[in-house]
């Protein structure tokens, strides 16, 4: 009769995916993951596959439970939600110690050069959030929020790119007042 699971596999990714957010996929070492998963070699394999196929599962994870909620920030939204996503992600960014920055972004620079599967993973999640930013953006237009003459596709990328930049300032470190400031210049060039 086979042995029935000992563990609850959301919360063993969970660990999982903090483990990498905090180490890196490089320094987190099979043994980091097993004791922090509390699990052993089968389970991890027989329910995740191998190390590759748990961060890629990692990166899935944390894309629902870090990032998604930006998506409900900026649906139906403009300027204000667009505010409310720097606020937040700067709060979030200063909340841990030591300072993990944002797996996303950690991973696409440790990454994405040499890993063609993980670089196309990143993209698409970047991709998705210039696209919701530009929706954002055209009813900030509509509303008169933002001058209607600039390029709303322009304004997201430059925005997703404000945010993972804030994210890896966070990452080495840099101080809440820093961050604070780089968000408001970020936020003020939209005006």
């Amino acid at each position: 009769m086979p042995r029935t699971r000992e563990f609850e596999t959301g919360e063993a990714l969970d660990a999982a995916m903090r483990l990498f957010w905090c180490k890196g996929y490089a320094a987190t070492t099979l043994r980091d993951l097993l004791d922090g998963m509390g699990i052993g070699y089968g389970s991890l394999y027989n329910t995740f596959g191998d190390k590759r196929a748990l961060f890629l599962a990692s990166l899935d994870r944390f894309r629902e439970l870090r990032t998604a909620w930006i998506d409900e920030v900026l649906e139906d939204s403009g300027l204000g939600g667009i505010q409310e996503v720097f606020r937040r992600t700067v709060e979030s960014l200063v909340s841990f110690e030591p300072r993990r920055g944002c797996l996303l972004a950690n991973t696409a620079v440790e990454l994405a050069p040499y890993d063609a599967e993980v670089a196309e993973r990143i993209s698409r999640y970047v991709r998705h959030t210039e696209a919701v930013f530009e929706r954002a953006l055209i009813r900030a237009q509509s509303a008169g929020e933002i001058p209607a003459d600039r390029d709303p596709r322009a304004l997201a990328r430059f925005l997703v790119n404000a945010l993972h930049g804030l994210r890896v300032l966070a990452r080495s470190g840099t101080d809440r007042a820093v961050l604070e400031d780089a968000a408001r210049v970020t936020l003020d060039a939209l005006l």
